[in-house]
């Protein structure tokens, strides 16, 4: 309701606003699931295979890369 005058809020005014956010909503959706549906495509197509670059190491028993972090020794 409107403060000046107690009169209730345009109807067209309420509809328009909902029917933007049920649109925005409706896109956001098919965004995630565009997303959703091109990740199982990966999947199915590559198999049950590891997703990860460590997952990849230890199934392929490559030896893993040094530790990268602070404490990690470098070359000199």
């Amino acid at each position: 309701m409107s403060d000046e005058n107690n009169t209730p809020p345009d109807p067209k005014g309420e509809l328009m606003f909902q029917l933007k956010v049920m649109t925005q909503m409706i896109e956001r959706m098919n965004f995630v699931m565009g997303k959703v549906c091109d990740r199982l495509d990966k999947v199915e197509k590559r198999g049950n295979e590891a997703g990860t670059s460590t997952q990849d190491v230890r199934k392929l028993g490559a030896e893993p890369k040094a530790n990268s972090g602070n404490k990690a020794e470098r070359p000199r």
